[in-house]
């Protein structure tokens, strides 16, 4: 069940209807990413990423032909959350019809700037636009943090990504940006162990603790139907669900999953994070949850590995609600229309505060002792500093052809977030970056600033070449 935001105040934009008009006729059926080939300068217009390919720029050079074993070793988050296997026969699904969200939303119409945005030009430190009547608009875009991402997508050229940064309180949209197959507002990417926020939350909901544990044979990353059931002769080694989340084992959600739950309490908590259903009134596909009943094809989707496709909006949006209290704010564009402020007033509770609170504390466990742990933290030292960041990693391979999917959902800082992330990555055989790394840099560049960091790949290369060269 949905519940109605009571205790954030309801502040409506007194513009006139003419500037709200002429502002929306600009409005496109999606955002628009962009990037540059250089931090743009006054007056340049960021052109498209999906040309990019074709622009020289700063390149690392062609990343060397890695197998299987070198790609695990070199990363510890692909490591962690391998490919759960190939479901033995195909489940029963049962689609979850798309709520009415109007009823529990509070939205005054104004002005996105979908398509506004595609015409932006940087003008000092804003991105700004004119509608079709003259009308200028200014952007919630952070120009330096916009302009860092960018530049690490267009250095590394993965085979697709996407990165999304908003600010938790406002859902104003901090940076967007995307890259080859990458796509920002569309949910084409399996949303593989991220799916298990949601998982989590409904066990927390369902009385579960974040210190239960649950005992488990065989290993924590693939999943096959036999390790789902309890055997004490050989469950020997335990771990919380805070553990279970931070190093994303699959058997020990599938083992509470099917223990606490079953599909149509799955599907609920899934809808309530805006699956299967209309993300406020936003141009945006939906991103979708097909859930079954059966029992490991329940098991596989409760551990990230079923039919769900995620957006990076909609997995940003996921992130900064955890992060506020469980309170999802609408995702905004436009900052002000002729200098007249627009301020988004969309909201929708997804969590209570003690839910939202648990989540928070199990995300941060992923940090500092799980899967994103080796590149949050270099010669053991946290890349950012004091500031604590809470995330979630997602790893799923497809092999035809082969591509290689990687996420990172995640705010900071913890306990009192100003800006949340998703990014995703999409790699082949050969590749220099996974989306971890892109979320840290995101997170590092607007709280901490400083100049592009190097991912772990990069620095392991590195350290053989020097090595075999004496």
């Amino acid at each position: 069940m949905l519940f109605e935001v009571t205790d954030i105040p309801r502040r409506r934009l007194r513009v006139k209807p003419a500037h709200l008009a002429a502002a929306c006729v600009a409005a496109a059926i999606a955002f628009a990413a962009h990037a540059q080939q250089q931090e743009p300068g006054p007056g340049e217009t960021p052109p498209a990423l999906d040309v990019l390919d074709g622009i020289p720029g700063e390149q690392m050079g062609e990343p060397d032909q890695l197998n299987a074993s070198d790609i695990a070793n070199a990363v510890g988050e692909a490591e962690a959350e391998l490919d759960a296997g190939v479901p033995e026969q195909p489940a029963q699904i049962h689609q979850v019809p798309a709520a009415a969200t109007n009823a529990v939303v509070q939205h005054v119409d104004h002005p996105q700037g979908l398509a506004l945005w595609k015409k932006a030009k940087l003008s000092g430190d804003v991105y700004l636009a004119r509608t079709a009547d003259g009308k200028q608009v200014r952007f919630t875009i952070e120009p330096k943090l916009q302009g860092k991402m960018e530049k690490l997508l267009r250095m590394y050229r993965p085979v697709g990504a996407a990165v999304v940064a908003l600010d938790p309180k406002t859902g104003k949209v901090l940076a967007m940006a995307e890259i080859g197959e990458g796509a920002v507002t569309k949910p084409v990417y399996p949303a593989a162990s991220v799916f298990k926020i949601v998982t989590g939350a409904a066990l927390l909901e369902k009385g579960v603790s974040p210190n239960d544990e649950t005992c488990y044979h065989g290993g924590i990353r693939r999943l096959v139907g036999k390790l789902l059931q309890d055997k004490p002769n050989l469950d020997r080694r335990c771990l919380s669900l805070s553990m279970a989340m931070a190093k994303s084992a699959n058997v020990v959600f599938a083992k509470m999953a099917v223990k606490h739950l079953d599909g149509e309490e799955l599907r609920k908590s899934a809808e309530r994070f805006l699956f299967n259903r209309p993300i406020f009134d936003q141009p945006l596909e939906q991103s979708s949850a097909e859930i079954p009943d059966d029992g490991l094809g329940f098991a596989k989707s409760a551990a990230g590995f079923g039919q769900v496709k995620l957006s990076p909006m909609h997995a940003a949006l996921i992130a900064a609600a955890v992060g506020n209290g469980g309170v999802a704010m609408e995702p905004s564009l436009i900052d002000a229309v002729n200098d007249e402020a627009v301020e988004s007033t969309g909201s929708l509770r997804l969590l209570n505060v003690e839910t939202a609170g648990a989540l928070r504390d199990m995300m941060k466990l992923t940090v500092s002792q799980g899967t994103a742990t080796p590149t949050f933290h270099e010669r053991r030292r946290n890349v950012l500093g004091s500031i604590e960041v809470a995330g979630k990693t997602g790893s799923l391979s497809n092999y035809k052809p082969f591509k290689d999917y990687s996420w990172f959902v995640g705010f900071a800082p913890a306990d009192d977030p100003k800006i949340a992330v998703a990014a995703v990555v999409v790699n082949g055989a050969k590749w220099r970056i996974h989306a971890p790394f892109i979320a840290r840099e995101a997170l590092r560049a607007y709280l901490v600033g400083g100049p592009l960091g190097q991912p772990p790949v990069a620095r392991v290369k590195h350290y053989k070449r020097r090595k075999k060269h004496g």
